[in-house]
């Protein structure tokens, strides 16, 4: 009985061994996402982390015909490499003018995408219109929908782009910039402070306005000339799956927990 066990328990190491195996030797999905957006897609200490990664990565075990390969630069240079067609695009928002350029997946995750300023600075925001002459702080070649980015064309506000959070956060005690754009809602902001080491004693310095600005529905997506819309399909079928099992609400809750 004895020997029997430790057969079958062998034989279920080199299951997995060879199941590992035949993953690490599939055709790679190259995709690219930013860098410094936490708790969403960021690196830490050499680590790539975030909610999007997790769901990602959760996808990569379950397609195992795929792997992916992902890589996470500054977001303007991650949209221009998958805009490029050099892979796909993680994280990116929806807006008439990107989907002439991309297949999108169905949402992967919902960013609440909050307004951040100085204390004493509060406005009331309920709309767009309510940023009538301001400075926003906000990731370099980001974008948070169509109606945002034509409030921006038609002057209503004005971007101050930036590579990350450190920058956008010195701007904002520094009174350069009225407001900062930050994901993943108050949550996110304090994640965002305690991974660049903003000691608490400063954290009363800066308030979430309790509007959002936004609900943003975030997506993968490849270039439309890389013709993946076929495959898209047995991705969100995974997605709606994980959804349906709870397991990637378990993956949010799990990021977001962290950030607390």
């Amino acid at each position: 009985m004895k020997r029997w066990f430790a057969f079958m328990v062998r034989l279920c190491m080199l299951a997995l061994s060879l199941a590992g195996s035949a993953h690490a030797t599939a055709p790679v999905i190259p995709v690219f996402s930013g860098d410094g957006s936490p708790p969403k897609m960021f690196v830490h200490e050499g680590e790539q982390r975030g909610v999007l990664i997790d769901i990602l990565n959760y996808v990569d075990k379950q397609m195992t015909q795929h792997r992916f390969e992902l890589s996470l630069y500054p977001w303007a240079r991650a949209y221009m490499a998958s805009a490029s067609g050099q892979g796909g695009l993680l994280g990116i928002s929806w807006t008439w003018r990107r989907d002439e350029v991309f297949d999108y997946s169905e949402p992967l995750f919902y960013d609440e995408v909050v307004i951040v300023v100085r204390k004493g600075h509060e406005f009331n925001y309920q709309s767009l219109s309510d940023l009538q002459g301001k400075t926003l702080g906000t990731v370099r070649g980001a974008s948070f929908g169509s109606a945002f980015d034509r409030a921006h064309q038609d002057g209503v506000f004005s971007i101050e782009g930036d590579n990350g959070a450190r920058n956008r956060l010195s701007k904002l005690a520094a009174g350069r910039i009225d407001c900062a754009l930050f994901n993943v809602g108050k949550a996110g902001f304090q994640e965002t402070l305690r991974l660049h080491k903003i000691p608490k004693s400063q954290w009363k310095n800066f308030v979430v306005l309790p509007v959002p600005l936004r609900r943003d529905p975030n997506y993968l997506a490849f270039p439309k000339t890389m013709q993946m819309g076929e495959w898209l399909r047995g991705f969100n079928e995974v997605i709606r799956q994980g959804y349906a099992r709870g397991d990637i609400q378990k993956i949010i809750e799990r990021n977001l927990f962290a950030s607390q």
